[in-house]
């Protein structure tokens, strides 16, 4: 992982808002449009805590896409789609 996508990454979070996982829970159930990114390997994951909303992404294949977004999920374009990450 390149250092320049670490600092694109606290850049980020300065401009984010935390959300307790209760609250995105609730807001995921009222809003399925809302996408959650999952870090974890996707066989990691229960078959519970698995849903169509979810778009499993290493933090390498997020470095990845953000040298050649070809590789984001086409869900992730839509910038009205709000985005929830673990």
């Amino acid at each position: 992982m390149t250092d320049d996508f670490r600092q694109r990454v606290e850049a980020a979070k300065g401009q984010t808002t935390p959300v307790e996982v209760t609250i995105s829970k609730e807001q995921m159930d009222a809003e399925p449009k809302i996408l959650l990114i999952e870090t974890r390997l996707k066989e990691n994951v229960p078959l519970s805590e698995q849903a169509e909303n979810v778009v499993f992404m290493s933090v390498e294949d997020l470095d990845a896409a953000a040298e050649d977004r070809s590789k984001l999920d086409p869900r992730l374009s839509d910038p009205n789609v709000q985005i929830i990450t673990t």
